[in-house]
Parts: C-alpha cells; structure tokens; sequence
C-alpha cells in the first residue's frame, strides 16, 4: 500500500496534530507500510529517515495554485493508493482536487471542533478523535481513533520543582484563550494546594499580571515551555485540564498512562473517560475550585477503569493498528 500523509499547519505550530502527524506516519512506516509525508519542512524533522518527505510551504492559502499542482504532481509521480489529509486546512484542499484525484482514496483526519467541516461525501473515510468530534461531525462515513501516546511515561522520573503547598497540580498547554488557563488560576483563589502551568504562548504576560494580581505568586506558577512533560507529571500529585475547547485532550491522555488522577472541564476527550463529578462546565470558576478540592485519594480510586481504558486504548499501537484497518478497508474493500 502506498499512501501520502498530508498536513498543512503553519511551520510555527507544534501542537497535538503535529505530534499525531509525525507518530502516526512513524508507526506505519514500522509496519512496512509505504507512507510518504508532504508538510511544512519543519514538520518532516522528526520522521524516520526512511520515510520519503515532500517538503512545501503551507503558509499559503489552500487555493494556492502551487500548493494544489504539487499535490496533483506527487499522485501522479508516485501513484499513491491513498491519501491522508492530516486537519481541516489539509481536507479542504483535498475536497477541491478530488475530481483529479478519482481514482485515489481519500481520508481526513479532523482533529478540533469546526463551525463547517469538509463534505463527508469527497472522502472514503473521516477520522475523528473523539466521540464528541464525531458527533458533531454527524457522518455515516465518521470512524473514531483516539490518539495515541508513546510508552516513554512510563519509565519517566520525577523531578523537582519548588511547590510547596500540597497538592500539587500541573497544567500543561500553550498559554492561549483557548486553553482556559485565566479561568484556572482564578480558581486557585479558593482551590488548596499550589499550582505549575508548563506551556508558552501569547497570554503569557497578561497570565502572570493575573497571578500578580490576586497574590498567587508563591502558590502559583508559569514555567514556560516544557520538554519535560513525563517527568513533571511523575512529580505532582494531580493533572488539571481547563480547556474552553478542545478535540482531544493529550494531557488528559498522557495523565491517564503516567497513573495520575485528574480534574477537567467538559471537554474531549476527559467527558468521554472520566467519572461526570470529576468534571465541570467550561467558564464556570467556581465549579472548577470546587474539583481542585476534592481528595486526591478520592480522585484516584475513582478513576482506575479510565486508567486501564487509557492502558489499553490511547497507545501509539493500538492508534496505528486502527488506522490500518480503515485504510485497508478503504483501499481492499471498496470499489
């Protein structure tokens, strides 16, 4: 089988579908599947060596018409037996060459919440990354495959930081409207225990005027952008997720496999795994402090089949092998 992975992000971006884009075409490639992965250069550092790269600028428009011939002149050099659109941006522009691409199948990965997503009717497949993505996608042809998370969380180490006031809480995100970081540290106002946030991003100056503000400084903390997820998550009690939006929540999955308990807004994918009482509204403060308050203990004992679902399910093989079947029920068994 012979498959063209394409994504379109901006080269600054380096977030969860970067890290799907990047793990996925690696696993597959493992398996003796022929993937060849067209991105933004910056995008293609992090493949195996092995994995033919097209490299393209992506900060264009999807009806840039260099962007759509390069497309239409990898299929026809390399006659690709599918293609995979990686996002919205990279679907859309497979939508508009799907009449030159006829004899090729078509799967879109969607990975957040849109307000129009691409006709289901131009793709053999949609993928969604959650139940909730794929609900409000409301497609015959929409397969949900969770995410998955390499074993490296596993045999993290902790390591130390300088909270002091138990428990401990970490977040990890860029610092973006988005990711509800302002509703979180208003939170910590009537929350117990002290609190680091790992993650960089514009809101940063206007988050720690906030901390400033209501003299959180000694309890709560912004570390910046972090390499060392696994390892910060191993040194605290807990993991908090206060998204306003979200497609699918890695920290809600690498959290589940590094065996921490969590608290979170409704968002995916922690809605779909954790018990209801461990999660709250979005925007709403109060609910949120009044989850941080809850016992740790409490928190732990409660969540043990979410942590065996996590075990079993938000791996990168089981991730691979279900996005196996689906290309090998698009390209084997439809006509």
């Amino acid at each position: 089988m012979n498959v063209l992975m394409l994504m379109l992000s901006p080269p600054s971006a380096h977030g969860g579908m970067e890290k799907h884009f990047s793990e996925l075409a690696n696993g597959l490639a493992a398996t003796g599947i022929s993937v060849w992965c067209m991105s933004a250069p910056e995008h293609l550092k992090s493949l195996d060596s092995k994995i033919p790269q097209i490299p393209i600028r992506t900060n264009v428009s999807r009806y840039s018409p260099k962007l759509l011939r390069t497309i239409v002149k990898a299929q026809r050099d390399h006659e690709f037996d599918l293609i995979h659109a990686q996002g919205s941006k990279a679907a859309a522009t497979i939508q508009l060459l799907s009449r030159f691409l006829s004899r090729t199948k078509l799967i879109a990965t969607i990975h957040n919440f849109k307000s129009r997503y691409p006709g289901s009717h131009r793709f053999s497949r949609i993928i969604a990354v959650s139940n909730a993505l794929a609900n409000d996608i409301n497609s015959s042809r929409v397969t949900v495959v969770y995410n998955g998370i390499s074993d490296n969380l596993r045999s993290a180490e902790p390591i130390s930081h300088d909270l002091c006031d138990k428990p401990a809480w970490l977040a990890v995100g860029r610092l973006v409207h988005a990711k509800g970081f302002d509703l979180l540290i208003s939170a910590f106002k009537t929350a117990k225990g002290s609190l680091i946030i790992a993650g960089d991003g514009p809101e940063r100056g206007k988050l720690q005027a906030q901390i400033d503000k209501l003299a959180l400084t000694e309890r709560v903390k912004l570390l910046g952008y972090q390499t060392n997820i696994p390892e910060l998550m191993k040194s605290v009690d807990a993991i908090v997720i206060s998204s306003r939006k979200e497609g699918f929540s890695y920290v809600c999955a690498e959290a589940l496999l590094a065996g921490k308990p969590i608290v979170s807004t409704d968002v995916p994918v922690a809605n779909e795994l954790l018990p209801p009482e461990h999660i709250c509204p979005t925007e709403d403060v109060t609910a949120l402090s009044r989850l941080l308050n809850i016992p740790i203990s409490e928190l732990e004992s409660a969540q043990i089949s979410a942590r065996f679902f996590a075990a079993n399910t938000l791996t990168l093989n089981a991730m691979i092998e279900n996005t196996l079947i689906i290309y090998r029920e698009v390209v084997h068994h439809e006509e």
